[in-house]
């Protein structure tokens, strides 16, 4: 019998038991474990509701959307195959597909937020480490299932999660400038957030993906040859429908993700988590001026050693969230007044150094100039400071998106063409990156002050 889920994305999801990949089966098994539910309580957009109040949705319903579009691309890959007289592979699609399905286990409480206060702690892993190591824990349920499925399909599962670099097509489903991710996440956030900005015509879009191989590094041997693999690509057709889809890419990371409250609340609860963090690690004294019970999943985790996998697993948005109220009564003054204002909304004040002109010398100087004169309460974190925030076409929050195959292709002939080559619009874009410098003060005097 089928199952059925209704998504205010792509309608109604349908998971047949007789599909002829025999994937979807598996993929509604998955969804069912623990590991899997636990998205449900991580927000895609994190803290992005203190914002956009729509903003609600779940890495959960996000990773549906993901396999749902990731059968739509394998439709693709096998119409392709057959036009361009190659076989269709269907081991590597069910890959493909069940790492679209579980491609963001591994995403921590506000997600990027909390990769960087693990690093901060000596934990150097991004989600995508930690989504690896979820499938292959023995202890969990997902492996189990996997295994069951295929011997061997928990590690090409994982293994496929792991690259960096595509190897073949089917990698392209979950790690591409048209990836079955980014094409659920734009139509999703766009949607929850109520952007107007910027319009994805997905139908003729995918209606028009080529599969075409590009160059994906120079060699250092000039004599050598540049190695290429195949990727997707949009007919020359499509281009004005690319263009508008980059750009609404552009607009949501300007408008929505790089928003001056939503990056004042994220390194809000930077400072917060970096603080209790650090009272985990210490002595048994610390812990009681958090504000925590003994043995709360945050201690735990960032206790010496406590970053395992069911340590990790047992952390989510709705615990931080719920453990504010105890937090607020803390001892330790930082941990109390920060998680008081998280609660109750009494964000930082922001000062843009945009509002000194667009020369970036000019801005650099009054930087300089505010450093020096809050030198203290930025050690402090009184005053915080936000200088990695760049928006540009291509720009993508936690990745590397100067790798050739995230850039998007047209096919121009034969061969495909990075978009900005056939573009005009696309390729000022390129030129002209946008880098944000902001400060969060938590007194408006000093905001005031910097600003004079």
């Amino acid at each position: 019998m089928s199952k059925r889920l209704r998504d205010p994305v792509h309608g109604l999801i349908v998971f047949d038991e007789t599909d002829q990949l025999d994937i979807d089966p598996l993929a509604w098994s998955l969804i069912d474990t623990p590991e899997f539910q636990r998205l449900r309580r991580i927000r895609q957009l994190g803290v992005s509701e203190f914002t956009f109040p729509g903003a609600v949705h779940t890495r959960f319903a996000h990773s549906v959307g993901v396999f749902h579009t990731a059968r739509t691309l394998v439709e693709v890959i096998a119409r392709e195959m057959k036009r361009i007289g190659q076989g269709f592979e269907p081991e590597k699609a069910q890959v493909a597909l069940v790492a679209a399905l579980l491609h963001d286990l591994g995403h921590g409480p506000f997600s990027h937020t909390f990769e960087g206060v693990q690093e901060s702690r000596g934990v150097k892993k991004r989600h995508e480490q930690w989504t690896a190591d979820i499938i292959r824990s023995q202890q969990g349920r997902i492996q189990p299932i996997l295994e069951a499925y295929r011997p061997g399909f928990t590690d090409e599962v994982a293994g496929l999660l792991e690259k960096e670099d595509p190897e073949d097509i089917y990698h392209a489903v979950v790690s591409s400038s048209f990836d079955a991710d980014r094409l659920d996440y734009l139509r999703r956030d766009k949607f929850m957030t109520g952007t107007g900005a910027g319009a994805i015509d997905f139908d003729w879009l995918v209606e028009n993906v080529r599969v075409a191989e590009i160059e994906i590094d120079a060699p250092d041997d000039s004599d050598a040859q540049a190695r290429r693999v195949p990727t997707f690509c949009l007919h020359k057709k499509a281009l004005p429908a690319a263009e508008q889809f980059l750009l609404a890419r552009y607009t949501l990371h300007q408008q929505v993700y790089f928003h001056k409250a939503t990056r004042c609340v994220e390194h809000m609860i930077a400072k917060l988590l970096r603080a209790v963090a650090k009272a985990a690690s210490g002595k048994k004294a610390d812990l009681k001026r958090t504000g925590l019970p003994d043995g709360h999943p945050l201690l735990r985790f960032f206790a010496r050693g406590g970053d395992t996998v069911t340590n990790y697993l047992a952390l989510d948005d709705t615990l931080v969230i719920s453990a504010l109220e105890s937090m607020s009564f803390a001892e330790d003054g930082v941990i109390a007044d920060t998680a008081m204002r998280l609660r109750e909304r009494k964000l930082y004040k922001t000062l843009d150094l945009a509002e000194f002109g667009e020369n970036a010398g000019v801005q650099r100087s009054r930087l300089r100039r505010i450093q020096k004169q809050f030198e203290a309460k930025l050690a402090s974190e009184d005053v915080l400071l936000d200088e990695k925030a760049t928006v540009g076409i291509y720009a993508e929050i936690g990745g590397d998106e100067e790798r050739m195959h995230k850039k998007l292709h047209i096919l121009d002939g034969v061969d495909p063409r990075e978009i900005s080559e056939l573009s005009p619009m696309i390729e000022a874009l390129v030129m002209k990156k946008k880098q944000f410098t902001r400060l969060y003060f938590r007194e408006v005097s000093d905001r005031d002050d910097a600003r004079g």
